[in-house]
């Protein structure tokens, strides 16, 4: 093995056998981590920083298996070691910025992530997550500006032309919201959110059999899902089908009661069905199985 010190280039079989262990273990745990086996990964990265502290990549990549295992405080840290090594490391920077958004700290997490864009311009990921903050923020027109660059270097990311669609939706750009929503699901066909927020969209537009239509795909993908049966609820309602309403409401309170209480308490699209014997019943079975649930919590 070959390195380099002031004294010119030298050789040590000692010093390959070091590189070689710490190179296996950096490799396992990538692999490792690949798998989804987050902490037997975690001990491959750090038996490779007891033999070598320097690696920003080793410190990065850890990072990252911290942040899948909730450890948040101790990815940002290993972020910090990435960066501390080399300042201008773009990965370690979005890896920071996404641990400081999981932490609400929406300033620092958009520092990070314009930080990573500066050493690297094209990576969408940097773009897709500082979208995601300025969402947060509220700043709709930015987080578009940023979602299309991340389309730019990756137009299969569908999740970014569906936050693209909720961000035309806040400026109340429906028709190119919906356009974004559909090239959504052109890419990813199954994702049951996206139809989700497909039927919303055209309930809003008064385009109630088409929301109708998106409810039950998003349905056919994932079957409880409170969203879809709501949706499907309101939409029945609105065409004078109390019965088709009504097996909707059903259908959402038997995936999650206690969700559906409180949405009802603020739909008013739906509270002329609340003198419906049906709904009646529904309301006060499903009061009663709360109140049981509290008692036999607080017992």
């Amino acid at each position: 093995m070959q390195f380099r010190t002031s004294f010119g280039t030298v050789e040590t079989e000692a010093n390959t056998e070091s590189i070689g262990f710490s190179e296996t273990f950096h490799r396992q745990g990538k692999a490792l981590s690949g798998l989804g086996l987050y902490e037997r990964a975690l001990t491959r990265y750090d038996k490779v920083l007891e033999q070598d502290r320097h690696s920003p990549v080793v410190w990065c990549d850890r990072g990252y298996t911290l942040e899948k295992l909730g450890r948040y405080e101790e990815a940002a840290e290993s972020f910090g070691e990435a960066i501390t090594r080399r300042p201008k490391y773009a990965n370690a920077w979005l890896g920071r910025g996404i641990i400081h958004a999981l932490l609400n700290e929406t300033a620092q997490a958009l520092d990070c992530f314009d930080r990573a864009l500066r050493f690297s311009p094209d990576d969408y990921r940097a773009w897709y997550n500082r979208g995601r903050v300025l969402v947060t923020m509220r700043r709709h027109r930015e987080a578009v500006e940023s979602f299309d660059r991340a389309l730019e270097n990756k137009p299969q990311k569908h999740q970014a032309w569906y936050h693209r669609a909720v961000c035309l939706v806040a400026q109340n750009q429906w028709a190119e919201a919906l356009s974004s929503i559909d090239i959504a699901l052109t890419v990813k066909p199954d994702c049951y959110y996206a139809w989700n927020y497909r039927g919303m969209l055209l309930q809003r537009m008064e385009r109630l059999p088409e929301a109708i239509e998106s409810f039950h795909r998003s349905l056919s993908y994932r079957e409880a899902n409170l969203d879809a049966h709501w949706g499907l609820a309101r939409c029945h309602y609105r065409q004078g089908e109390v019965e088709q309403s009504l097996d909707s409401l059903e259908a959402a309170f038997a995936v999650n009661r206690e969700r559906c209480l409180d949405r009802w308490q603020s739909d008013l699209n739906l509270k002329a069905l609340a003198q419906q014997p049906r709904l009646k019943a529904l309301l006060q079975a499903s009061v009663v199985r709360e109140e049981v649930t509290l008692g036999s919590s607080r017992a």
